[in-house]
């Protein structure tokens, strides 16, 4: 998994393997990053669309050309929806990351700077965008070692931030499932609001017990345990951690129920991008666990 970096800055001056422009369906060029990265990059990069892509380009799908007088070697062009024009289906946003970061596979290219596709003219929320951006990318399998999403403004840099701390505490949950699936059953997980309301609270403990909780904050973004957890981090690292810290986590334990409760939870939480909610001073817990624009049910007694 490739570490993601938040940048501000121009995606023309990025000096990495291939840039991302995010492209219209025609493919020969246009206004926002599209006309930058073919202003920059001179004649070279559009007489290549030309001979590339005769018939334009699908919008949610991928393919290079030259880069250029850019600094980098290629360009990845890849067709995001347009949200004002009600392609709203967040796949294929989704599917813009993925399928240029393929492309990059093909290419051999392990540095990608990434617009944020689709936050532009094309009017798609721009947290959501830089949501999806973290994920996706975070989720996907490539051989690409550095991703750099890259902000035209500080508004931008902002969203993309948050976007990428999330992975921090999403690694932990993952990292939870892990051990759920290596019969480490009893690892239970509690999901806060801190007093100030500004930082949520992860809490993972062995059912049954005495010993101390291992506690993250998001307060202290990519740090747990003394470690450095991101994207690039992966859920059985995570795990390795949560059991040199807490041995009582290594007993193998049966208990399915909150196992598979677990596991829809978790998938809710990877489905809407949004880290769950259990309790809070100003919270009403009783419909269940808040995760995005959703309830989910209290998980079950203790087996």
């Amino acid at each position: 998994m490739p570490t993601i970096t938040p940048v501000l800055g121009d995606i023309t001056q990025q000096e990495v393997d291939a840039v991302v422009n995010a492209a219209n369906n025609g493919m020969r060029g246009g206004g926002g990053v599209d006309g930058a990265i073919h202003r920059a990059g001179g004649p070279a990069v559009l007489d290549d669309c030309v001979q590339r892509f005769p018939d334009g380009l699908a919008t949610g799908d991928a393919g290079w050309t030259t880069a250029g007088d850019l600094p980098a070697r290629w360009v990845i062009h890849t067709v995001g929806p347009s949200f004002r024009a009600g392609e709203r289906d967040r796949g294929l946003l989704e599917s813009c990351y993925r399928r240029a970061l393929e492309v990059a596979d093909e290419l051999g290219a392990r540095t990608v700077a990434f617009p944020l596709i689709s936050a532009g003219s094309y009017g798609w929320p721009r947290r959501d965008a830089a949501l999806t951006a973290a994920y996706t990318v975070a989720g996907t399998r490539t051989d690409v070692t550095d991703v750099r999403l890259v902000a035209f403004d500080d508004d931008t840099l902002t969203d993309l931030r948050g976007a990428t701390i999330q992975q921090t505490p999403l690694r932990i949950l993952q990292a939870v499932r892990v051990l759920h699936r290596r019969g480490q059953q009893h690892a239970r997980v509690m999901a806060s609001i801190a007093p100030t309301g500004m930082h949520l609270r992860i809490q993972v403990s062995a059912q049954g017990s005495d010993t101390p909780t291992v506690k993250y904050t998001t307060g202290s973004e990519t740090s747990f345990l003394d470690t450095e957890v991101t994207a690039a981090t992966s859920p059985a690292e995570v795990a390795d951690l949560l059991e040199n810290a807490e041995p009582a986590l290594t007993r193998r334990v049966s208990d399915p129920d909150y196992a598979r409760w677990y596991d829809g939870m978790l998938s809710t939480v990877e489905r809407n991008r949004a880290l769950p909610v259990a309790r809070g001073e100003h919270f009403d817990s009783r419909p269940g666990w808040q995760i995005g624009d959703e309830r989910y049910p209290h998980p079950p007694e203790p087996a």
